[in-house]
């Protein structure tokens, strides 16, 4: 089994995940809003360009995934995409703000356009960077505190962008918010590089797991079918990613119309993403302590919570606490899933002979921005069907249906998540016992008479 990282390797690796999070997070929690006030498009329009985008990803992510399994060079499978692909995948995310003066058909064709490039070139690199943490050790322990120290970077960028991304637009637009906008893309872009270019100078991907021959397509689709654990993640992620779309992507609505508090929405969000990031180092020694799943079920149980008092206490302290209880359960959803992930690889291999970590990756990031777009499509539209207006006051009625879109989407989708996480079946030991299995394995090749595992 593959020993411990270095400190250096671990947060070399987990600082990574603010370089994309200044892409991913600024674009979950404020590009439809951007889509809608300040370029312009109508809801559904705007929640269908996330639609459309959702298709190229199903093709674009399982291809990466294939190609970055197959990739053999002198810095590795993975680390390579990091070096190339960081600079297009900035330059990308700046040209979705650049102001055009379009209008209409033109308008929403480029808006398309530049958001299905940027989704691609967030595959290319985010793919390889995933699936690095499966390829850096073998030991499951390890793999959490990786997944640790991702999501406290991660969650410091989203506070960090939460609450200041309307700031800085603010700031930078002198009262053009387009302007503002751009600015802000190249700020984060140039950050976003300089990070990324540190995390493939800081990690190694570990020479004693072995890459095995490369796997075929066929290969890869044996591997998946044969990970009944994988699926069961997978599943989850679905109905977790739709219910915190749902909510997420309507809050910004909820304070400027609903509460008459657009100045909230930042501090709103930082509340969630600050108590998400205290809450991980406790969920990573519970983790320790209990289980991965076991900090699955007790997140997502502490966030239903959270979504029944933000509407029992609707305004000033309660509303906040409520908001904090929501962000402290789903820090152990984002820990506990990147932790998760990795140690499916080796399940397939044990079952199949197939290492893919670019494959598993591929498809669970499909999941994910399924999640996201199925439910962004909806969201536009259903905004439309409640009769929201851009900039406009809403009336009493859509304000009622947003508000019960925001409750019971989100518990009706943890509730589903939760009784299939509860089926996951690894845990350390039995994850441990793969790991010395495969070992045995490949001792076996080169001496057929070596003893098995214990």
């Amino acid at each position: 089994m593959s020993g411990a990282l270095t400190p250096l390797r671990r947060v070399g690796y987990g600082i990574g995940d603010i370089g994309f999070n200044l892409f991913f997070t600024t674009a979950s929690l404020y590009l439809l809003f951007f889509y809608t006030e300040a370029m312009g498009l109508p809801p559904a329009t705007a929640g269908w360009i996330f639609a459309v985008a959702l298709v190229w990803d199903a093709v674009t992510d399982p291809v990466m995934g294939y190609l970055a399994s197959r990739t053999r060079s002198r810095w590795g499978r993975y680390r390579p995409w990091l070096l190339f692909g960081t600079v297009p995948l900035a330059a990308s995310w700046v040209l979705m703000f650049v102001p055009t003066g379009l209008a209409g058909l033109s308008l929403t064709l480029f808006a398309l356009a530049t958001h299905m490039l940027f989704r691609t070139l967030y595959t290319v690199v985010s793919m390889p960077y995933l699936s690095l943490s499966a390829a850096m050790t073998a030991d499951s322990n390890e793999r959490g505190l990786l997944a640790s120290i991702r999501m406290l970077s991660a969650t410091a960028a989203g506070l960090f962008i939460a609450f200041f991304t309307l700031k800085l637009v603010a700031a930078f637009g002198g009262g053009d918010a387009r302007t503002g906008w751009l600015w802000v893309a190249i700020l984060y872009s140039a950050l976003s590089c300089l990070i990324l270019f540190t995390t493939f100078a800081a990690t190694r991907e570990d020479t004693d797991i072995d890459e095995g021959p490369l796997p075929t397509i066929a290969d890869m689709i044996r591997m998946l079918r044969a990970n009944g654990a994988f699926w069961l993640i997978a599943c989850w992620l679905l109905m977790g990613s739709i219910a915190s779309t749902l909510f997420g992507k309507t809050l910004p609505y909820w304070f400027k119309y609903g509460l008459n508090d657009e100045a909230g929405i930042g501090p709103a969000l930082a509340t969630i993403t600050a108590t998400a990031m205290l809450g991980i180092p406790l969920w990573t020694l519970v983790m320790r302590r209990t289980s991965k799943r076991f900090i699955t079920i007790a997140g997502g149980l502490v966030g239903m919570v959270g979504y029944t008092g933000f509407f029992l206490g609707s305004t000033g302290a309660p509303l906040y606490a409520a908001l904090a209880v929501m962000g402290l359960g789903a820090g152990a959803g984002y820990l506990a899933f990147w932790a998760m992930v990795p140690d499916t690889v080796e399940l397939g291999a044990f079952r199949t002979g197939v290492r893919a970590e670019g494959m598993i990756f591929g498809v669970i990031s499909f999941v994910q921005k399924a999640a996201l777009g199925i439910s962004v499509g909806l969201l536009g539209e259903l905004l439309a069907a409640i009769g929201y207006v851009a900039n406009r006051p809403q009336s009493a009625d859509t304000l009622l249906a947003m508000e019960r879109l925001m409750l019971w989407g989100p518990i009706g989708c943890g509730l589903a998540g939760l009784a299939l996480i509860a089926r996951y079946p690894l845990d350390r030991r039995l994850h441990g016992r793969l790991v010395r299995a495969l070992a045995w394995r490949r001792i076996r090749t080169s001496s057929p008479s070596a003893p098995p595992p214990a």
